[in-house]
């Protein structure tokens, strides 16, 4: 009995959505488009995110010590440095050190030209620090500036900041963005059904005067809604994933070290959940809103 009851509420919904035949490709086309701004916004989101926390990750400042000062002192400064709570790693960059760089990284074959400079270092003892917490680099900054012996600290922080604010900003605003598309989504699935319960009201009212039950009868309109929702998420996942597959073959293009989105494959099975969770919940609530309004059931 149960598998009849299935059986006809799949087969009563799939004639609902082709008797519907214009009505349910308007719905299915306008879901679709919703769910594809709604997967950008979340894939904006994403990257967002993982841009964030891998500065975050790199969250670093650069204390640089006053020239002449003692190997001794240049030690004693980085226990310091370690003694402050926000501290992770410090790690010491001696003149020395800054001026073979300087030579082989930067200038390579034309490190001759700093050659002059073996005996007469223009460069500082510096120390490079890890901080823990990205949040508390302004007070990290101000405890080490009380440090004798520092000549300047370079540090990122309103570049951070900046980054950290336009992260908040998108994720707010996409999260409207994304209540606006899934209202507007419902509405319309909700009015595609509504357009087959109002064809077939006096069926309904005959199948409600033999004793069919509310269950039985809500089912195929419900399972219309879901069909639709998820023909629509089928097809939004169709579009995102090629025009992201697209996207990031011309983002590596661009040979931007520091630009580098989340892997295809990283971010695809997400995406899928969540077209096919929010396209059926959209068919649902639809349909669900549709039969309350015109059924008495």
């Amino acid at each position: 009995m149960k598998m009849f009851k299935v059986r006809y509420a799949f087969s009563e919904a799939k004639k609902n959505v082709l008797r519907n035949g214009l009505m349910s490709v308007a719905s299915l086309f306008t879901i679709a488009s919703c769910l594809v701004i709604l997967g950008v916004f979340a894939i904006i989101s994403m990257n967002v995110n993982s841009f964030t926390d891998k500065i975050e990750d790199q969250c670093e400042v650069q204390l640089y010590i006053n020239a002449g000062t003692s190997a001794e002192r240049v030690a004693q400064i980085g226990e310091e440095i370690a003694g402050i709570e926000n501290v992770k790693e410090a790690t010491l960059f001696t003149k020395e050190e800054m001026l073979a760089y300087a030579k082989n990284d930067m200038f390579g074959e034309d490190a001759e030209l700093l050659s002059g400079f073996d005996d007469d270092n223009p460069f500082s003892d510096s120390y490079k620090i890890i901080l823990n917490s990205i949040e508390n680099t302004g007070e990290t900054v101000s405890q080490l500036e009380k440090i004798a012996d520092v000549e300047k600290i370079v540090n990122k922080q309103d570049i951070v900041n900046m980054v950290m604010n336009l992260s908040r900003i998108i994720k707010r605003f996409s999260m409207a963005v994304m209540l606006v598309l899934l209202i507007v989504a419902i509405v319309i699935i909700s009015n595609t059904v509504r357009l087959t319960v109002f064809n077939r009201r006096k069926e309904i009212n005959i199948m409600k005067y033999i004793g069919a039950t509310d269950r039985f009868i809500k089912g195929p309109f419900l399972l219309e809604g879901v069909i639709i929702g998820f023909l629509g998420a089928l097809l939004a996942f169709l579009v995102v994933f090629w025009g992201y597959f697209a996207l990031i073959k011309y983002v590596k293009g661009l040979s931007i070290g520091a630009l580098e989105l989340i892997g295809i494959w990283s971010i695809s099975p997400v995406i899928a959940v969540l077209f096919v969770f929010f396209g059926c919940i959209i068919g649902v609530v639809g349909s669900s809103i549709s039969m309350r309004k015109y059924l008495n059931v």
